[in-house]
């Protein structure tokens, strides 16, 4: 007995160290190989969508992406494993890449030099809470990341946090598609400044004194356009700042006149196949405050002038007062009495003409509306199609961005609001109305057969000079334009996109998207954010507390009871059995 032992051993032993070395072997050969990878989450976090496998796939030059992040032991329970999360992602990306896309991980927690670097680029530690045991506390950690192409400036992403992790690729991919592109598109664009109405600069004319300068309202668009890695190119729409022949999309913001010959230019470059964006304004409100307190609404149309042009397409933009019970609220400045003396103050108003859009209003199918959670579509209208008339052009329309069901009009007229119109009470809803349509097709040509509309030298709404000459010239003759597939966003608020509304909930990244969309990107906008699902613990109900507790308590015991007892059975019986085949051995071998 004692000898098969020691040879089971010996066995044993030298079968282990074998094993041993093989794998040791098999781990230094092919540690470094690249394996398979399963991504065996509910919520497919490390599938990459096909654009971004493309985008990466194609990239030539290597990228540098540095993680800038506090070290896990540091970190408050609840961000323990972001490095890991990211670090994951980023070596699939890495992988998909074959190696062009490189990265790299920096804890600058102790480090004052790296420090200073990071502020200098506008990267700073921020504060999150932390749990630890039976304590609360605020801990300052970094978790920011920067994305480097040749000499282009950086990307960066500022905070990165577990929820966001879901639009990691997107947030990643589609900076490093637009620093890697080839060509930087050019977006022309038209936004009016805004001037003083005809009877001031008139009576600063007579006073001899020259009316102010018009005030750019759009400023920011550019801005934003050059943070997106798109060239900006401001126009006027004049015959000495037409749209340029080689710009890959064209912005307008209607929020003044246009003449005919500049929607005569609008409509032979979407002829042409040049893809526009179009805000239409149809009346904008003044705000002051009321005798008996709460504010005065006084509404103002704006003729845009593009009514007819729409409306020929088979759009048509309804002059009434809009509103709709998904409001938002604005501070606004108000001077108050206070023992005498006026002070400025900031009152919230909260009324539904300023309207907020959610997530649950936009089609989320389009890539254009993709991971647009809000907008604040200030002081807009409702837009209509026209299906026959847009069948009839051939054109096909798809509505991005609708309101909520509760939303109500009233017909127009200049001056103040009354009250009841801005009370949903009594109102008859209208249902959801499109604000936002996306018209496809080849355009057709609306002057086809007649005269080309001539330049005017001044716009309708700049100030006049009485003492100037004749305000036209002479007629250009364009050059022909060859029928080509286009498409035309247009959204019924150009003021949601001025320079003080622009930053307001997610108005700037619509723009931003529906360029990208527009200019030939769609691969980057196909990169949809994941959708983590949210698991959480339903309330349970008494009478499953009860049969729980029955389980837990007796019969999870009484079921190990009942088996111990088989198979104490089964032993035993094993037992006699081994004991009988004994005593028939010895029987056998003492006969």
């Amino acid at each position: 007995m004692n000898s098969n032992r020691r040879k089971f051993r010996i066995t044993f032993g030298l079968t282990t160290l074998v094993l041993a070395t093989i794998l040791f072997f098999l781990v230094s050969v092919f540690g470094n190989m690249r394996g398979a990878r399963i991504d065996m989450t509910s919520d497919k976090m490390f599938t990459m969508s096909p654009s971004a496998v493309k985008i990466l796939e194609g990239l030539q030059v290597p990228v540098q992406v540095k993680l800038y992040i506090t070290p896990a032991e540091k970190m408050p329970t609840q961000l323990r494993n972001i490095e890991r999360d990211i670090s994951e992602q980023l070596r699939n990306f890495e992988q998909v890449s074959k190696g062009k896309l490189q990265f790299a991980i920096f804890n600058p927690q102790d480090d004052e030099e790296m420090q200073k670097t990071l502020a200098a680029k506008g990267i700073q530690p921020f504060q999150v809470q932390s749990i630890e045991k039976d304590e609360m506390g605020i801990k300052l950690i970094w978790s920011a990341m920067t994305i480097a192409y040749k000499d282009k400036p950086e990307e960066i992403l500022n905070q990165v946090l577990p929820q966001g992790l879901a639009g990691l690729e997107q947030d990643i991919i589609g900076p490093v598609y637009r620093l890697t592109r080839e060509k930087t598109p050019r977006v022309a664009v038209y936004g009016p400044k805004k001037v003083v109405d005809q009877q001031m600069a008139m009576m600063y004319l007579q006073q001899g004194m020259q009316p102010p300068e018009p005030q750019e309202q759009f400023s920011r668009i550019s801005e934003l356009l050059g943070q997106g890695h798109y060239q900006a190119v401001p126009i006027e729409l004049t015959e000495e700042s037409p749209i340029p022949d080689d710009v890959d999309c064209l912005i307008v913001m209607a929020i003044a006149p246009l003449t005919e010959r500049q929607t005569y230019e609008i409509n032979r470059a979407l002829r042409g196949g040049l893809p526009v964006v179009m805000a239409v304004q149809a009346h904008e409100y003044g705000y002051s405050p009321g005798q008996r307190g709460g504010w005065s609404i006084n509404g103002m149309a704006i003729d845009s002038q593009v009514d007819d042009w729409l409306a020929g397409i088979g759009i048509k933009m309804l002059p009434d007062h809009f509103m709709d019970a998904s409001m938002e609220t604005i501070d606004l400045p108000k001077e108050v009495n206070l023992g005498g003396m006026r002070m400025q103050t900031r009152e919230p108003v909260r009324l539904p003409i300023q309207i907020k859009v959610t997530e649950a209003q936009m089609f989320q199918d389009s890539p254009l509306v993709n991971r647009i959670a809000s907008l604040f579509y200030l002081w807009g209208g409702i837009l209509e199609n026209d299906i026959e008339q847009l069948a009839s052009n051939g054109l096909q329309a798809t509505n991005l961005i609708e309101s909520s069901p509760n939303c109500w009009s009233e017909t127009w007229s200049n001056g103040p609001l009354a009250g009841s119109a801005l009370d949903p009470n009594g109102k008859k809803m209208l249902g959801s109305q499109p604000l936002g349509v996306l018209v496809e097709g080849t355009f057709p040509d609306l002057w086809q057969g007649k005269e080309i509309p001539e330049w005017q030298k001044s716009l309708p709404d700049s100030p006049v000079d009485p003492t100037a000459g004749p305000t036209e010239g002479p007629a250009a003759q364009p050059a022909a334009v060859e029928p080509q597939p286009g498409q035309l966003f247009v959204i019924g608020s150009a003021k949601m996109f001025d320079d003080n509304i622009l930053a307001a909930h997610q108005n700037a990244l619509l723009v931003l998207n529906a360029v990208d969309y527009l200019a030939g990107s769609h691969e980057l906008l196909t990169i949809r954010a994941k959708t983590l699902t949210q698991r959480v613990i339903r309330p349970t109900q008494d009478g499953e507390k009860v049969v729980w507790r029955i389980f837990v308590v007796l019969l999870i015991p009484l079921i190990i009871t009942i088996y111990g007892v088989i198979r104490v059975g089964i032993r035993r019986k094993s037992a006699a059995l081994y004991r009988q085949e004994l005593r028939r051995r010895h029987g056998a071998a003492t006969r």
